[in-house]
Order: C-alpha cells, then structure tokens, then sequence
C-alpha cells in the first residue's frame, strides 16, 4: 500500500519529521509493507 494523500492535523507530521524521524519512517514502513489486493 501507498500513502496517496495526506491531512497533517495541527502539523502532526511535521513535528514528526523534524521531532521523530525514526517513528515517522516507521509508520511508512508498516503502510508500504500492507498488502491491499489481500483485504476483502
């Protein structure tokens, strides 16, 4: 799966860019590892 658009509440993901690198890159590596074709 792929992140296709996004909506940073109250500059979420900035803060996690610049605050939280690692856990960022975390959450797209768990959203590019999802299979969607598997999901019902």
């Amino acid at each position: 799966m792929r992140i296709e658009s996004k909506y940073s509440h109250m500059n979420g993901e900035e803060y996690l860019i610049v605050h939280q690198p690692e856990l960022w890159k975390e959450v797209q590596d768990v959203v590019a590892s999802v299979d969607a074709g598997a999901c019902p």
